[in-house]
Order: structure tokens, then C-alpha cells, then sequence
């Protein structure tokens, strides 16, 4: 597990470069968690940024580059996950979703 600055980490969400529509999974254990990704600063690179039901920040999970991936566990505060959940509706709206409620 690589460490990414937080100040890389929120260059990335205000700059705010979507990849796609935004994605619901369920958790091993059951949770449904929200998935946004995000296009990095250096070509091929993914920030897939996730939110577990039931909380209110959003955390950096991976990181996929030209060689590989690398997990994260780096949880935002509160301003940059308050940018998310708006980034995740405006996506969602795009895209043709419909944006579930966040907590």
C-alpha cells in the first residue's frame, strides 16, 4: 500500500475529471457502497473513491495506473466528501441515473 498525499488526493476531486458513471456494489458483508471514480493527473491513472451506507465520508479505496493497482483505505474529510456527494449526483445525473439518496 503506496501513500498519496491528500493534498494529490484533493487536486484530483476539485479538479473533478468523472470516468464514467458512478456504480452501486454490495460489500462482502452485505453493505451497498457507492462507487465514483475519478481520472488522476498522469495518463491511464483511476481514483475509485467509495461511501458505505450509513456514513458520510467518502474514502480514496484504489488506485489503477499503467502498472497495476494499489488499495487505499484514506478517508476524506468532510469538505472533500461534501464535494463528492455532489460530484456523485451531478454524474449520476448525467449519466441518466437516478441518484439514490446519500446519508
Amino acid at each position: 500500500m503506496s501513500s498519496i498525499p491528500m493534498s494529490d488526493i484533493a487536486a484530483i476531486v476539485v479538479a473533478a475529471r468523472v470516468q464514467g458513471s458512478p456504480a452501486l456494489r454490495t460489500a462482502p458483508d452485505g453493505r451497498p457502497v457507492r462507487v465514483l471514480t475519478l481520472r488522476g493527473t498522469r495518463p491511464g491513472e483511476l481514483y475509485d473513491f467509495t461511501l458505505d451506507d450509513g456514513h458520510r465520508r467518502w474514502c480514496l479505496e484504489s488506485v489503477s495506473h499503467a502498472s497495476g493497482f494499489d488499495m487505499h483505505g484514506r478517508t476524506l474529510g468532510k469538505r472533500l466528501s461534501a464535494r463528492l456527494n455532489a460530484l456523485h449526483g451531478t454524474a449520476a445525473e448525467h449519466f441518466g441515473q437516478r441518484s439514490p439518496a446519500l446519508p
